[in-house]
């Protein structure tokens, strides 16, 4: 069973002197995955800019499996890397999301704490 999944991707400022490539690569970027989402293999991009222009976050959701095969592909990979040369403190994260991962996650943390007595 694939598992409901969030990739978090957040960044910095642009790199000083690639302002105008970074907006450029943000929207290649959107495009990609709106595209993705267009096939059904994943939602529409959300991105979230900080108010004092010193960042932002892009959420991706989906399957594990559709997220990882995306990400994973040659085209995933050379977005990344074009904003990894445009921008500072580029990370992305995966999480398990939805009503049944949370719970998974919640059983399986108590149930270590308990194995180890701090529960």
């Amino acid at each position: 069973m694939a598992r409901d999944m969030a990739i978090v991707t957040t960044w910095g400022n642009a790199i000083p002197g690639r302002e105008a490539k970074a907006l450029e690569v943000l929207m290649e970027s959107l495009g990609f995955w709106a595209n993705r989402a267009a096939e059904g293999k994943c939602s529409e991009p959300e991105v979230f800019i900080a108010d004092d222009a010193s960042g932002g976050i892009l959420i991706i959701k989906g399957t594990a499996d559709a997220l990882r095969e995306i990400a994973e592909s040659d085209e995933g990979q050379k977005v990344l890397e074009k904003a990894q040369l445009i921008v500072s403190d580029l990370k992305s994260h995966w999480y398990y999301t939805g009503d049944a991962e949370v719970q998974r996650s919640t059983s399986m943390y108590a149930q270590a704490a308990g194995e180890l007595g701090y529960m």
